[in-house]
C-alpha cells in the first residue's frame, strides 16, 4: 500500500498543473508580481499571449497604481542619469542582475544639432530637459518613452537678456499620474530666474508655475537673493515646498517656493565651525516632511534639521554625525579632499556620494549602503525610480540575457 501510495504521489508530482486560461485571472495574478524590473520581461517570455497581457499600457499602469497603492512600497532605484554632452540624460543602472536595466533600454534621441539643451532631473518617474534654443521644456517619461513640450514664455525668460534666463525649473505631477492615469496628463512646473548676485545691487530671483490642467503660466513672483542659484541642481521637494540651493560669494542660503501659499522666499542655512566653503551641501527632507540639510567636509557628515522659528527664519538643529570612514567600506588610506556628493534620490533618502573616487548609496534611515564603481568623473547624479519597464520580449530578452 505504501508503495502503491508512493507510487501515485510519484505520477501526481511528475504532472504540472495547467496553466490558467482566463485573461482576467492572468492579469490578477501578474499584477502581484514583485515590482523588479525582470518580472514582468521573465512572464512575457512564457508564451506571446502573456507577453501581450503584460505589455498592454493599461495593464501596465494598474501595475503601478497597485504597487504604489501599497503601503511604504516604492519603485525600485533602477539607477541614475547624467548630463551627456548634448545636454541629455545618459542612464547608468545600478541595480544587480537579474534586475540591471541595460543603459540603452532608457535612452533619448539627441537634440538638434546646434540646440543647447539641459537636463535639469527627474520627479515622479518623469525627466525635465530645458531647451534653450528653441524655448521649451521637455517632459520625459522613459518607462513609456513618451514626451510633452511646454513653450516657455519669451517675455518673461528670453536667453537674448543673461538676466531673463532660466536658471532652473521644477516638475509636479498629479497624483493620478500613479493611480492609473495615462502618464503626462497632469503635471506642473516651476521655471526660476535669478539676478546677477555678484553686479545687482538688490538681486532677485523670479519664478512662475505653469499648469497642465489650465494650460496657462502664473504671474511672476519674486524674492530678495543673496546668492547665486546652483544652475542644474535639481529642487527637492518638502512637504508642500519646492527647494533650491544658493550658494556662492560666501553665502549660503535655500530658496523656498510654497506651493500652498504661491511665495517664493529665501531662508538661511545652518551657521557651523564644521561648515567651510569647502563643504559639499545637499537639500533632503527629514521626518514629518521637516527640511534638512547633508554638510559634507571630507569623511565626517552631517545631517541637519531646520524648523520654522518665532523670528519668521529656520531654527537649525544637528540631528546627526557620520563618520564615512567608519560606515564605508574605504581603502586604509584614502584622500579626503577628494569627497562628493552626486545627488539625493528624495523618494527613498538616499544619497550618492564619492570618497576619493568610490562612489557609494547610503539609505540615510537605515544607514546601509552600496559600493557602486570607482570614477575619476564627478557629475551631477539625478537618481532614477520606477516600478516596472515594458513586458515585451524584446525587453525581456534584453534583460535576460544580460545576467
Amino acid at each position: 500500500m505504501m508503495s502503491s501510495e508512493g507510487s501515485m504521489i510519484r505520477g501526481g508530482s511528475s504532472s504540472p498543473a495547467p496553466l490558467p486560461d482566463n485573461d482576467d485571472l492572468l492579469r490578477e495574478i501578474f499584477l502581484r508580481l514583485p515590482p523588479r524590473p525582470s518580472s514582468l520581461p521573465r512572464a512575457s517570455l512564457v508564451c506571446k499571449r502573456w507577453g501581450c497581457l503584460v505589455s498592454d499600457p493599461q495593464f501596465l499602469r494598474r501595475f503601478t497604481a497597485f504597487h504604489h497603492g501599497r503601503r511604504q512600497q516604492q519603485p525600485p532605484l533602477l539607477g541614475f542619469f547624467v548630463e551627456d554632452q548634448h545636454g541629455y540624460p545618459s542612464f547608468t543602472p545600478t541595480l544587480d542582475p537579474p534586475d540591471r536595466v541595460p543603459s540603452a533600454r532608457l535612452s533619448l534621441q539627441a537634440p538638434r544639432r546646434g540646440d543647447l539643451c539641459y537636463f535639469l532631473g527627474f520627479r515622479h518617474g518623469l525627466a525635465l530637459i530645458h531647451n534653450k534654443t528653441r524655448h521649451h521644456i521637455t517632459l520625459w517619461d522613459p518607462v513609456e518613452g513618451s514626451r510633452r513640450r511646454v513653450a516657455v514664455p519669451q517675455a518673461w525668460f528670453d536667453n537674448s537678456d543673461p538676466r531673463l534666463d532660466v536658471c532652473n525649473a521644477a516638475l509636479l505631477c498629479d497624483d493620478g499620474h500613479h493611480a492609473g492615469r495615462a502618464p503626462l496628463d497632469a503635471f506642473k512646473v516651476v521655471l526660476v530666474r535669478t539676478d546677477d548676485v555678484w553686479s545687482d545691487a538688490d538681486p532677485h530671483a523670479f519664478n512662475s508655475l505653469y499648469d497642465s490642467t489650465t494650460g496657462v503660466w502664473g504671474d511672476l513672483i519674486s524674492t530678495s537673493i543673496t546668492a547665486p542659484l546652483l544652475m542644474l541642481t535639481p529642487s527637492i521637494l518638502v512637504g508642500d515646498s519646492l527647494c533650491w540651493l544658493l550658494r556662492g560669494y560666501g553665502n549660503t542660503g535655500i530658496l523656498v517656493f510654497d506651493l500652498a501659499k504661491n511665495s517664493l522666499a529665501q531662508i538661511n542655512a545652518p551657521v557651523d565651525d564644521h561648515i567651510t566653503g569647502k563643504s559639499r551641501l545637499q537639500i533632503l527632507w527629514m521626518e514629518d516632511s521637516g527640511l534638512g540639510l547633508a554638510v559634507l567636509s571630507g569623511v565626517r557628515m552631517q545631517l541637519w534639521e531646520g524648523k520654522a522659528s518665532s523670528e519668521a527664519g529656520v531654527g537649525w538643529t544637528l540631528q546627526k554625525t557620520i563618520q564615512l570612514n567608519q560606515l564605508l567600506s574605504l581603502r586604509s588610506s584614502i584622500d579626503e579632499s577628494w569627497a562628493m556628493i552626486h545627488g539625493y534620490d528624495e523618494d527613498g533618502h538616499v544619497i550618492f556620494v564619492s570618497i576619493d573616487h568610490e562612489v557609494f548609496t547610503i539609505e540615510l534611515k537605515s544607514m546601509q549602503f552600496k559600493n557602486l564603481f570607482r570614477t575619476n568623473n564627478t557629475p551631477a547624479y539625478h537618481p532614477y525610480r520606477s516600478f516596472c519597464i515594458r513586458g515585451s520580449g524584446d525587453v525581456g530578452a534584453d534583460i535576460l540575457n544580460r545576467t
